[in-house]
């Protein structure tokens, strides 16, 4: 019998019936059929006639059209990942490409489903952008023809090919080669003289149809004129800024530019009028003028020279400035711009809001445009001669100096602090429908300068007050005056507050603000009434710009009373908008830089309290986690004062972190956030909190779960701190949790640097219970993978640590426990990587020439590996050479790790690591024979090192002549910074010989013993010395007739 297995996506060859049923099975309800058709398109990818055939499936219209969409979508992402020839997994043979080219404009100029011809139009552009002009030699004159044979004709096809020219023109204006540039820019006056002629046209036809009064007249004929004409207008626009270098240079670009200051203001008379035409039609012709904005603002920003040059281009901005300061009379009437991003199908969140509100917006940053163009000029790094320097720069001081006047300055300063700061009704509705979510929307998108009215105005009102300070200062501080007047109205008093706020850092020295704190500020916190809470706001507001730049102590308690007074959530005027932000901004108010605990400490409980409660009654994440914020700012500034409320902190985390739910981890990083910061500002009093801490980093380390993946880090954080401020001995919860560091850091994964971190402190804290038999040789084998680190200060701490872990397990338990952990390194291979990897590095010196051996480590390696193998020999000098007698025979090993060991001096900088290597190296003198005869072998080198090191490290001025520098004089004094972690390091610090024993007592000591062993001096001199060159000796010599320090 036959069977016959048909494998899913792999088995079906390609053809049209095919792909269009595997097509429509792709956009399938039934996910195993959606699953398999996915899996055959992914497989015919490999095909050479894939791509072709998605495109004859697009442009057959007699398909279904969810099968047609998706051929272009699958053809438009296939050439955005396989259409470039680099592109190694390339599918698409050039004999397909040209197919597909030939084909491209037809998919959107004969195309009547506008969404369908946008995207074969993105995929048109994006080959384009790839071929033109190598492989594809003219598709923008084709186009050009197009637009020729289509502008009097079919309008549908027209919009096509204006679709195709504006998204083309979109994808090259991106280009940052130069060629691509200068490929553009040789065509770019053809495309513009038929978009005018295109432009043109179409607006005839519709102005007239909007102007005859007759209500009869072919509408859609309008509409798509309307549309063809905005269409025009947007690659019109697009090709001004990046088609011409120069664009006032240019005759047909100085005739576009004037023509559309004539049409917004005709455009602009047509939406103020009355007649119910136009109404109908005023969202394309609010569409139209958004347009022309974008010109003349684009055209200031990227072309500022040329924006001065052209046309009435100074007419153009006090236009626009008309336009915003009659907008800032009804300002308070207006109802505000929205970004509504729930319209379905549309990539960008649509702008709604009243058009001269819009139009108003852009005047504003028109003008910020003019005022930066002069006071910050655009810098670039291409070759401009000096006559286009100097015509730019005589371009650009037209600006200052005829546009920029006084008068203006004046005016347009006036006109914003006095209209455009105001808190408008709007402002309060959207307030009393939804306090939570406007919070968080003035707070996230309050710098929006570029979409919101005073947002910019208030940008605009900073560059202006910074450039001109002079001008503009005297009137704003009597402006500022007026506060003070009891007549003045609560929404005049929230806008002065406004611009007092923002002005904070360029008067800071010329206001008193102070006077006004104690005279108005807090009185204006106390009044009660229907608009108290906005002013209770921007006070909090006010406060946090003025405190950082210039606050004194006496008036610093009444900011504290006052944010204390606005989180009290009893009154009734602090309603929830009014706590948050004060919440926020108390930030600003404790990270200030002159911030006294102990002033503050009278409010820090009442802060506290009503922080933590506030968090309860938040609805929007992003608020909790700035009140959290501002609550672990307090909490790292009152320090060791915060152990009188510490206590409360602490009881509210597990309210918090339950509340966070098990998806919440940023909630949860927060929490992390303020224990670390609890811990490290009560230091050991924090131990009292380990039994509710302890738990949170078991959980949070826990491996290949979801919350490890996020709170990793701060909980490593945590543990790390937490270590370092646990007074010996350690809790046996701390203990335990040991093991999970030290297999963590066995893994060597992203943390491993943390991790090591964390067992360093153990072993510095809790070295009985490292030592002990269930963690002692798996923390070696952990520092053993991390002695292998490719981060230097890793490898560092690695050393560090098992210098200590050495030193340590003498001092507990003598000879026998350093015995142990010796054993345990030579059994984990800790010490027998050691020397192999120098016994390479010998090896590899052996070598010279073309042939020379590369070593398996570097010097620096080397110098860290004689490092640890010093801290044994210095401790037993004997244990250690039963370690290299256990190895290989005693002579072979000691001649290449001599070698190595003495050759490793060169490349040590750090003067305590060529003592300790000195401190070594001179213990091998005291064991007798077979090492006494190895040693005497390799005396030139022993007096060659001991010069060298000897004369870095001996004081060689009186009264301390001979005496060793490395050696504390005195006991090393406590700091206020000290940890438990510090004492114990810096206890063990005080033991070390590097810093304890005298080199040139240490050194003549042993000599003589090993003089005498030898046989005694003369016999040394004839047998031993006469091996040592003159020089080396007689340096040597030099040195031992210094006056000896104390051992």
């Amino acid at each position: 019998m036959n069977f016959a297995i048909e494998v899913p996506g792999a088995a079906t060859p390609l053809s049209l019936q095919e792909l269009c049923r595997t097509l429509q099975a792709a956009s399938s309800i039934d996910n195993s059929s959606r699953q398999a058709a996915t899996q055959q398109l992914s497989t015919w990818e490999s095909e050479p006639e894939y791509y072709p055939a998605l495109q004859s499936i697009f442009l057959d219209k007699h398909l279904p059209q969810h099968a047609r969409f998706l051929a272009i979508i699958q053809l438009k992402n296939g050439i955005e990942r396989y259409w470039r020839q680099y592109n190694i997994h390339s599918t698409i043979p050039k004999p397909a490409k040209q197919t597909i080219r030939e084909r491209l404009f037809q998919g959107t100029v004969g195309e009547g489903d506008r969404q369908l011809a946008l995207q074969n139009a993105l995929a048109a552009a994006k080959v384009v952008r790839i071929d033109y002009p190598k492989d594809w030699e003219d598709p923008l004159k084709d186009l050009n023809t197009l637009l020729r044979q289509t502008k009097d004709g079919n309008q549908v096809e027209l919009s096509g090919a204006l679709m195709l020219l504006l998204r083309i023109v979109k994808e090259l204006g991106t280009a940052r080669l130069r060629k691509s540039q200068t490929t553009l820019q040789s065509i770019t006056p053809e495309l513009v003289h038929i978009l005018g002629e295109i432009y043109d046209a179409k607006t005839t036809q519709w102005i007239a149809f909007l102007t005859n009064g007759r209500e009869d007249d072919d509408g859609d004929e309008a509409l798509l004129a309307m549309e063809n004409s905005l269409d025009a207008l947007k690659s019109l626009r697009r090709l001004l800024l990046v088609g011409y270098e120069y664009p006032h240079k240019d005759k047909t670009a100085q005739q576009v530019w004037s023509f559309s200051q004539v049409q917004f203001a005709q455009f602009l008379s047509f939406v103020h009028s009355d007649v119910e035409k136009m109404k109908l039609y005023a969202d394309f012709l609010g569409k139209h003028l958004m347009q022309f904005t974008k010109l003349h603002i684009e055209m200031a920003q990227h072309h500022p020279a040329s924006f001065a040059s052209l046309p009435n281009s100074l007419d153009l901005v006090r236009g626009y400035w008309d336009l915003t300061a009659k907008f800032a009379v009804v300002f308070n009437e207006s109802g505000g711009i929205r970004q509504d991003t729930s319209v379905s199908g549309q990539a960008k969140a649509k702008v709604e809001g009243p058009l001269i509100e819009r139009l108003a917006l852009k005047g504003l940053i028109l003008m910020r445009a003019c005022v930066r163009m002069v006071h910050h000029p655009m810098q670039t790094i291409l070759y401009r001669s000096k006559a286009v320097a100097q015509e730019q720069q005589q371009a650009i001081k037209v600006i200052e100096t005829d546009l920029l006047k006084d008068e203006l300055i004046t005016q347009m300063a006036n006109v914003i602090i006095t209209h455009l700061f105001v808190f408008r009704k709007a402002d309060l509705d959207a307030w009393d429908e939804d306090p939570h979510e406007w919070e968080q929307q003035e707070e996230s998108q309050g710098n929006a300068y570029e979409w919101e009215v005073r947002p910019c105005a208030e940008k605009l009102f900073l560059d202006l007050l910074t450039h001109y300070k002079h001008l503009l200062l005297q009137p704003l501080v009597s402006y500022f005056a007026t506060v003070q007047n009891p007549q003045t109205d609560v929404v005049t008093r929230e806008a002065i507050y406004t611009a007092m706020g923002l002005a904070a850092p360029l008067v800071g020295e010329e206001f008193d603000f102070d006077g006004v704190l104690k005279s108005t500020v807090v009185s204006d916190a106390q009044q009660t009434g229907p608009l108290c809470r906005v002013l209770r706001r921007r006070i909090a507001i006010l406060l946090s710009q003025w405190v950082p730049v210039k606050i004194t102590g006496e008036t610093r308690p009444l900011v504290y009373e006052i944010f204390r007074h606005f989180l009290n959530p009893n009154d009734q005027c602090n309603d929830i908008v009014v706590r948050i932000t004060t919440a926020r901004q108390l930030k600003a108010i404790i990270d200030e830089f002159g911030f006294d605990a102990e002033l503050f400490s009278p409010y820090a409980q009442d802060a506290l309290v009503r922080l933590l409660s506030l968090l309860e009654e938040i609805e929007v994440d992003e608020a909790k986690l700035a009140v959290l914020e501002s609550t672990r700012s307090l909490i790292q500034r009152m320090e060791t004062l915060m152990s009188r409320f510490s206590d409360m902190v602490m009881n509210a985390i597990p309210g918090i972190w339950e509340s966070a739910g098990d998806s919440g981890y940023m909630m949860k990083q927060a929490v992390l956030a303020i224990m670390q910061t609890l811990v490290m500002s009560l230091k050991t009093e924090s131990q009292r909190y380990q039994p509710m801490i302890l738990p949170l980093i078991a959980e949070a380390t826990k491996e290949d779960t979801e919350m490890s993946m996020y709170l990793i880090e701060d909980s490593l954080e945590l543990w790390s701190n937490l270590l370092q401020q646990s007074q010996p001995p350690l809790s046996p919860d701390l203990v335990n949790l040991a093991g999970v560091a030290i297999k963590q850091l066995t893994l060597q994964n992203d943390h491993a640097a943390t991790f090591l971190n964390i067992v360093s402190s153990y072993i510095i804290l809790a070295p009985e219970a490292i030592l002990e038999d269930r963690y002692r040789s798996q923390t070696i084998t952990a520092l053993l993978n991390s002695l292998g680190s490719r981060n230097r200060h890793q490898t560092n701490l690695t050393v560090e640590s098992i210098e200590s872990i050495i030193r340590l397990s003498h001092e507990l338990g003598q000879s026998g426990g350093l015995q142990v952990v010796v054993q345990d390194m030579l059994r984990t291979g800790l010490l027998t990587r050691i020397l192999e990897d120098i016994h390479d590095a010998y090896e590899a010196h052996q070598t010279v020439g073309p042939k020379k051996k590369q070593g398996r480590v570097n010097s620096l390696t080397l110098v860290d590996y004689f490092a640890i193998l010093s801290r044994i020999a210095v401790i037993d000098p004997t244990l250690f050479i039963e370690v290299l007698a256990s190895l290989a025979p005693l002579d072979q090993v000691w001649n290449w790790l001599s070698a190595e060991w003495f050759g490793s001096f060169d490349s040590i900088a750090d003067e305590s690591r060529q003592k300790l290597n000195l401190l070594a190296l001179t213990r091998l003198l005291e064991p007798p024979q077979p090492m006494q005869d190895l040693v005497l072998s390799k005396l030139q080198d022993y007096f060659s090192m001991w010069t060298s090191v000897l004369t870095r490290i001996l004081d060689t001025h009186p009264p301390n002549l001979g005496n060793d520098t490395l050696v504390f004089a005195e006991p090393l004094e406590p700091t206020e910074w000290d940890t438990p972690k510090s004492v114990r390091e810096r206890a063990l610090l005080a033991t070390d010989p590097v810093k304890t024993v005298q080199s040139l007592p240490f050194v003549k000591e042993r000599l003589d013993g090993l003089v005498q062993r030898a046989g005694g001096e003369q016999a040394f001199r004839d047998n031993w010395a006469v091996n040592v060159d003159r020089e080396v000796l007689s340096g040597f010599q030099a040195l031992i007739q210094l006056p000896s320090g104390n051992t």
